[in-house]
């Protein structure tokens, strides 16, 4: 299962976010969109918006989610 989350630097939410994945041992691939243009574009084609941190999963994506959010996401796709 890839999960990437999309966030920009200094941003606690997008901290927040990659803490909640560490500590359920979750990998995923960081994708910086304010650095880095086609990451952005696809965070876009996938929310129709610029909010961070979004986390996509098996072609599911969470804007801002809460941990619980993320939690059911991966338990949904696990299974």
């Amino acid at each position: 299962m890839t999960v990437t989350l999309f966030v920009v630097p200094n941003c606690p939410l997008c901290q927040n976010m990659k803490e909640i994945l560490q500590r359920h041992d979750v990998s995923f691939s960081e994708r910086d969109v304010s650095s880095d243009y086609s990451a952005l574009r696809t965070m876009f084609k996938l929310t129709r918006q610029k909010l961070v941190p979004v986390v996509e999963c098996a072609g599911q994506t969470l804007v801002r989610p809460t941990e619980q959010d993320v939690l059911t996401l991966l338990q949904n796709r696990s299974n």
